[in-house]
């Protein structure tokens, strides 16, 4: 098996703590969130995890957050089964994969370029499943996602990055390109 090196900016960086929780998580006997695909990335990063220092009580945050997030996705899909998720900020989550949405879903995740890089190499590719690699505040990238059906719009830990002038916009054009749907945000806050 081939290892895939690794370099990040330190922000980029964090999403290696992310995944490295959920990996450590999934090794224990009874994990909160039971998550091959993310061990199975640790295991092929050319990556020194232990500078991390992850320890067991963010490890369990880290899962309890993502296994949240993975059941109100399957709400959604449950009443939408043929609608759209569009994951913002994905990092290397492996949520298509632990939800397995019915073939009818379409699933994009988005990220920085290098990072949708590293996903293709990791992660293997599905019926549809789409990655597209831009910054989230590059205006037009959302023409790439259809926008006949519902969506939910999931943005897990990648908001606290995101400055006013980037979240308003972002979040004015994605509302305006569906014609409903849900939004399901972790970690965010405005200026008065």
């Amino acid at each position: 098996m081939s290892t895939e090196k690794v370099q990040f900016t330190k922000e980029r960086e964090t999403l290696l703590f992310t995944l490295h929780g959920k990996a450590l998580q999934s090794l224990l006997e009874d994990p909160v969130l039971p998550d091959k695909w993310a061990v199975e990335a640790v295991s092929r990063i050319d990556y020194d995890f232990g500078k991390l220092k992850t320890r067991s009580y963010e490890s369990r945050l880290i899962a309890i957050r993502s296994r949240e997030f993975d059941m109100w996705t399957s709400a959604f899909l449950g009443k939408n089964p043929s609608g759209t998720v569009l994951h913002l900020g994905c990092g290397l989550d492996s949520r298509v994969f632990r939800v397995n949405p019915p073939m009818s879903v379409r699933w994009f995740d988005v990220d920085y370029p290098e990072v949708i890089d590293l996903r293709q190499r990791l992660f293997p590719k599905r019926s549809g499943y789409h990655m597209i690699g831009t910054a989230l505040e590059d205006p037009g990238w959302e023409t790439q996602v259809p926008r006949d059906q519902p969506a939910l719009i999931v943005a897990e830990g990648v908001m606290m990055y995101l400055t006013d002038e980037i979240v308003r916009p972002l979040l004015n054009r994605l509302t305006a390109h569906f014609p409903g749907g849900e939004l399901v945000l972790h970690q965010i806050s405005f200026d008065s």
